[in-house]
């Protein structure tokens, strides 16, 4: 249950020079936020939005045309600075980045707390909803998922990676192989999942620091030597 306070997604903010009307507005999207990421955007209802956040249709119609441009509100100023906050910004630190960005998953895995982990990346959740649904969604998920992938680049070119394409090739790996251990962490409960994920970006960025190939798969025996191993 939300108190009456401010929130930014998972941390409080001041009120003390926000207007009557901000403050409206921020309660209810910060009630909206809670709602869809528990249910989703389309089984979320204006009606428990509104009742959650105590206030009139009156004041939702006031800052927000319709459900759909309340979610678009959400997905700007709450998901976005949810994942600014958590994954992104702590990037401009700089550094080695094979030490700087696991440290920053790692930390960033940290700081979801058990519920987090169940009901799973709230970016992830819109744009399996969504993506497919409106297109005006998928440009909004799309520009912050390039947000990250921009975001990594620009630490991977302090390294050893000069070559644009390969730091854009490694930054939309990274992106994607942490959106899908935040899935299984969710599908599964487990924020190890998440873990053991990490894990394996480190060693995939350390063999691509030391420009080793990558593992492949066992040759198929030849005839002869298949022929051996059944006699």
């Amino acid at each position: 249950m939300l108190d009456n306070r401010v929130w930014v997604g998972y941390k409080p903010i001041g009120m003390e020079n926000i207007s009557k009307g901000d403050r409206t507005r921020r309660r209810l999207l910060e009630v909206a936020y809670e709602v869809i990421r528990r249910k989703g955007f389309q089984a979320a209802g204006l009606d428990e939005i509104l009742s959650g956040s105590g206030l009139t249709k009156g004041a939702l119609y006031h800052h927000f045309r319709d459900k759909t441009a309340l979610g678009y509100a959400v997905l700007d100023e709450i998901i976005v600075e949810i994942i600014q906050k958590r994954w992104i910004e702590p990037l401009s630190a700089g550094g080695d980045p094979l030490m700087l960005i696991p440290q920053v998953l790692r930390a960033a895995a940290a700081g979801l707390d058990d519920n987090e982990i169940a009901l799973g990346c709230p970016l992830g959740n819109l744009s399996a909803e969504m993506s497919a649904l409106d297109d005006t969604f998928t440009g909004r998920i799309d520009s912050l998922y390039g947000d990250w992938r921009q975001a990594l680049a620009g630490v991977l070119k302090a390294g050893e990676f000069t070559s644009p394409t390969d730091r854009r090739q490694m930054a939309t790996f990274i992106v994607s192989a942490v959106s899908g251990c935040l899935a299984r962490a969710k599908s599964s409960s487990l924020r190890e999942v998440l873990l053991e994920g990490i894990d394996e970006l480190e060693v995939y960025l350390a063999q691509r620091a030391d420009k080793s190939p990558a593992p492949k798969y066992a040759q198929p025996a030849q005839s002869s030597q298949m022929e051996d191993f059944l006699l």
